[in-house]
């Protein structure tokens, strides 16, 4: 009997299989593979698509031998992966260099060959996206110009989920999802905007055809059984990208539901039926999984990041465990949580520049209001606010005051109590915490095949797979400060965007 589904995360680090059994709705097995990043030269951010297949090849041997299953019990896999990747393959499908990753930063070199054919509010109308150095686009274009040899043997760009989708089934596809997320589609029409590729050069036809998230692109072949282990003839759905699978696996699949993933980076999520049109452009939009809706976002660069970081700093010489730290520290924030803070501390988030909500790269972090009795609990605790902070001006602008978004928390930071009390207070809402927390983006790949194969109905049933289990509420007395402190926050920022200008432009 075909019970088990099967999905691929392939993150920045490595690739991670969950195997989860469709008849009683658990994930029953998951296996980690790592794989190294490389750094060829500053801001070059590099991945050997070779790695991400031997990944996936030694994750999925290893879990399905764990698991004690029949390979032909899985009746489907598919696909979560990062996005924004530029990975130029021949017509057999052999890379013709490394991919060009999410991170990689080459591409600001030919943000002016954009800015020379439309206008950022043309360009974000049309794609969802502003335009950044980072997109895949530009490192096509980078590509063409410094690789001109290998540019004429492209035969299509991929994603790394489409690679490995090709690996398996020898078909070239890609789903509406990660090519939203390309600057060079035009979201409304479902289709790559041929005016904007006319004008740079780049012929649609490198682009793979458009499939639909939960489409069965084509089945395990025999090579590919050799290699991965699976049965020849297992069904392989498109799935889609890491920040859309995470969407709907973390129980956001229509309209008024709202999430937050809380990591090393963090961002804002929601369902809208529309592609948003944000005056400001604060979020930027993807299409959703089901291939209609769209899926509306906000990245900030450095929440868990800021945390780790300040504790490090703080803790230099500290043995402790990163995760025996941040369990004591939990528990000694809880209990500050029930008293009323004595110090005055605001913290700007802003180690790494940042991306929503204010699209600033020369932005950097800072404490203000640091006293001689300023305590390390106090510090920490800031920084804690200063990311919900940072994170309520993005949530401000995917709502309405009449319509506020009812909001989850996954991720690694949806364990810390006491940041999901501030976060509460903050945002004036209660916010809840599903079953699974770090597995969103693995749910929203076995969503696709799931639904690929007609065991599930469709995204809904992400409720009894991924229920709520826990409610945090809003803390009265902190939300009240809150409110007096969130103006500060912004008025903090926005003075000293000068003053980062400068120190980037006249300092050296």
């Amino acid at each position: 009997m075909q019970r088990y589904l099967l999905a691929h995360d392939l993150g920045t680090s490595g690739d991670k299989a969950v195997l989860f059994d469709a008849t009683s709705l658990e994930i029953v097995g998951d296996e980690v593979t790592q794989y190294p990043t490389s750094y060829p030269k500053e801001g070059w951010v590099e991945h050997d698509s070779n790695h991400w297949w031997d990944a996936v090849c030694s994750s999925t041997k290893s879990l399905i031998n764990k698991a004690g299953v029949e390979p032909k019990q899985i009746a489907a896999l598919s696909f979560s992966a990062i996005m924004n990747s530029c990975l130029p393959v021949d017509a057999e499908g052999k890379a013709l260099r490394s991919a060009m990753i999410w991170c990689d930063q080459r591409g600001k070199s030919e943000v002016g060959t954009l800015v020379d054919f439309a206008t950022e509010d043309r360009i974000y109308e049309m794609t969802g996206h502003r335009i950044n150095g980072t997109y895949a686009l530009t490192k096509m274009l980078w590509f063409k110009r410094h690789q001109p040899e290998l540019f004429a043997r492209t035969h299509q760009f991929l994603q790394a989920k489409d690679y490995l989708i090709y690996k398996l089934t020898g078909v070239f596809a890609t789903d509406y999802s990660d090519a939203s997320h390309l600057g060079v589609l035009d979201q409304e029409n479902r289709a790559y905007w041929n005016e904007l590729l006319d004008h740079i050069g780049i012929p649609s036809t490198l682009f793979p055809p458009l499939k639909a998230s939960t489409e069965i692109v084509g089945y395990v072949t025999k090579d590919a059984a050799l290699a991965t282990g699976l049965a020849e003839g297992t069904a392989v759905v498109m799935g889609g990208g890491d920040g859309c699978c995470a969407t709907a696996g973390a129980g956001v699949y229509r309209p008024g539901l709202g999430y937050n993933i809380l990591g090393t980076s963090s961002w804002n999520g929601t369902i809208t039926e529309s592609m948003v049109h944000d005056k400001e452009k604060v979020t930027f939009s993807f299409i959703h999984l089901d291939g209609r809706q769209h899926v509306s976002i906000g990245t900030m660069q450095s929440a868990g990041h800021s945390l780790e970081w300040l504790l490090s700093l703080l803790n230099p010489d500290s043995s402790e465990s990163r995760e025996s730290m941040f369990d004591t520290l939990n528990e000694k924030l809880s209990t500050l949580m029930q008293q009323k803070p004595n110090s005055k501390l605001l913290y700007l988030p802003y180690l790494l520049g940042e991306r929503s909500p204010w699209w600033n790269s020369d932005a950097r972090g800072c404490f203000i209001g640091l006293e001689a009795s300023t305590t390390k609990l106090d510090m920490v605790r800031a920084c804690m606010e200063g990311v919900a902070f940072n994170l309520k001006v993005i949530l401000q602008a995917m709502e309405t005051e009449d319509k506020p978004l009812g909001m989850r928390i996954i991720g690694g930071g949806a364990r810390n109590e006491a940041w999901l009390t501030i976060l509460a207070s903050l945002w004036n809402r209660p916010i809840t915490v599903p079953k699974y927390v770090t597995e969103a983006t693995s749910l929203g790949a076995i969503l696709c095949a799931g639904i690929g194969v007609g065991m599930f109905e469709d995204f809904s049933v992400i409720e009894q797979i991924n229920p709520s289990c826990h409610v945090y509420e809003s803390n009265p007395v902190l939300a009240e400060r809150y409110a007096k402190l969130y103006p500060l926050f912004k008025e903090s920022y926005l003075a000293l965007v000068p003053t980062f200008q400068r120190l980037q432009e006249e300092i050296s």
